[in-house]
């Protein structure tokens, strides 16, 4: 691989930002975890828009410091996938790796996902196992397969999207992400589905990465619209990938789990060391 001029850096993070939490100390963790990483040759685009002051009062602060931040608030850009298709547009490395503003990246994230990257050719994304934190401890682990197939999407998605590393030309090919109204909540899970149908490969390094957050509050729940959506991006998707109708019953999960009691979803959850 060919390195790149100076003003060019190989690794673009992308993170957006709704931050509306009372504390900002997840996300003031989540942006160290960065600016921390013993691989220091990348940008970090900080899409932010209608964040509270206090959070963007924080990203500013951070902003000012690192010159290696670029603060993009391009206005009523409120969706994830509106801000990091906002972020890719702009971005100038040609490996992509995500973030989200409350997880927390090992130290060692970007570099040995690029050195994974670069030994294999023939992948063009990449995620990791990751350790599961509700604010104060760690709850549990998600162990994805290694080289997850479309069928290891039927039941739940088989990587955690802020853990994920990807080549640029292979998100352009796809035209990002989508900004379609049924992908709220699950543009991840559309856009892996849509990699996949394009012919692009993917896999998890089989160690941890990455500590995702779930906070254990009352709200955690998903919304059924947002369930609702997951339906639709399942229906269309599995269509276009030759699933239906024999997996038609996956289609309808998310709306069969979202009728589940809350304390016996956390269970379910557990159980099956799903996000």
């Amino acid at each position: 691989m060919r390195m790149q001029p100076e003003d060019k850096p190989l690794i673009s993070v992308l993170m957006g930002v709704y931050y509306h939490k009372q504390s900002v100390d997840l996300l003031q963790r989540s942006i160290v975890s960065i600016l921390k990483q013993s691989y220091s040759d990348f940008e970090f685009l900080i899409c932010d828009d209608g964040s509270t002051k206090e959070a963007i009062q924080l990203i500013d602060k951070f902003a000012r410091n690192d010159q290696r931040i670029r603060l993009i608030r391009p206005g009523a850009k409120y969706n994830l996938a509106e801000k990091l298709n906002v972020c890719l547009a702009q971005s100038k490395g040609r490996l992509i790796a995500r973030m989200d503003d409350d997880d927390y990246s090992n130290p060692y994230r970007i570099e040995k996902q690029t050195a994974c990257l670069r030994e294999h050719p023939e992948i063009d994304f990449i995620g990791s196992n990751i350790s599961i934190w509700n604010g104060k401890m760690f709850t549990g682990k998600s162990m994805f397969p290694e080289y997850p197939e479309v069928k290891d999407f039927l039941f739940r998605q088989p990587f955690a999207h802020p853990s994920m590393m990807f080549r640029k030309e292979a998100l352009l090919a796809v035209d990002g992400y989508s900004e379609k109204p049924y992908c709220v909540l699950c543009e991840d899970y559309d856009l892996l589905l849509r990699l996949y149908a394009a012919g692009y490969k993917g896999m998890n390094q089989q160690e941890i990465l990455l500590d995702y957050t779930v906070l254990e509050t009352v709200h955690n729940k998903r919304k059924m619209r947002h369930r609702w959506n997951e339906a639709v991006t399942r229906y269309i998707r599995f269509r276009e990938l030759g699933l239906l109708p024999e997996n038609l019953l996956y289609v309808l999960k998310p709306l069969a789990v979202g009728m589940l009691p809350a304390p016996l979803l956390g269970k379910l959850k557990k159980t099956f060391s799903k996000i």
